[in-house]
């Protein structure tokens, strides 16, 4: 389902958090303000559809998406999740449709600015098209490893990956985000009921503790059961 969005000017505030203009001097940032519209919307909103001409640059302020692909079926595939500081349908900076589907998966609030003036920006201020292009290398090759993971691993291989790529460090551990079987499904291109088989030899391996969803790497998994 998607949503119309709520909007409001943004604040320097709001911009100063943005890392790719975190190079712009202050009468920079208040020059650049007039050019973005802040947008809220709530989790679960479709911020952007695969096939759609995009006319906006999204920043992300506040709030996670999720990238999705789905099938005439109605059938998802799951892709990466992002946060505060990423950004969305840059891939239609050359004018091509948007190539991902977006949902919020949190209440969501962006930086929005028309992709025609967000160009002339990083005209006049080609530090922030460093910043740019450096952040779309990182994503490129994190989607090269995501794309050999899914195609020349088994599903063991491909779970053991996700877990390994989306746990962060708390309290000296490695903990994922809650997720269900279905879920990491999605993600991997298997069963919720693959997907229980490797958890449950993992776990009982002592690999991996799971609690509320959330997955604790206790120990690196081997790369092959």
């Amino acid at each position: 389902m998607s949503y119309h969005a709520t909007m409001s000017a943004p604040s320097r505030a709001d911009l100063e958090a943005i890392p790719l203009l975190a190079s712009l001097a202050p009468a920079e940032l208040r020059e650049a303000a007039r050019l973005f519209t802040i947008r809220t919307y709530p989790k679960n909103a479709i911020v952007a559809t695969e096939g759609d001409r995009a006319e906006l640059f999204n920043i992300i302020l506040s709030g996670r998406i999720q990238f999705f692909w789905c099938d005439e079926g109605g059938r998802e595939l799951k892709l990466g999740v992002d946060g505060p500081g990423g950004h969305f349908v840059d891939a239609t900076l050359g004018g091509e449709p948007v190539l991902i589907s977006v949902i919020a998966i949190e209440n969501l609030r962006v930086a929005s600015i028309p992709i025609a003036e967000f160009k002339q920006l990083l005209l006049r201020h080609p530090q922030a098209g460093l910043v740019l292009l450096l952040d779309v290398v990182a994503r490129h090759r994190r989607l090269l490893k995501e794309t050999k993971a899914l195609t020349m691993e088994d599903v063991y291989g491909r779970v053991v990956w996700l877990l390994e790529a989306r746990a962060v460090e708390a309290d000296g551990k490695l903990v994922t985000e809650p997720m269900t079987h279905a879920d990491i499904g999605q993600r991997v291109g298997a069963t919720r009921e693959m997907v229980g088989r490797v958890l449950r030899d993992l776990s009982r391996g002592g690999y991996i503790r799971t609690e509320r969803g959330r997955m604790t790497i206790l120990r690196k998994p081997p790369r092959h059961w």
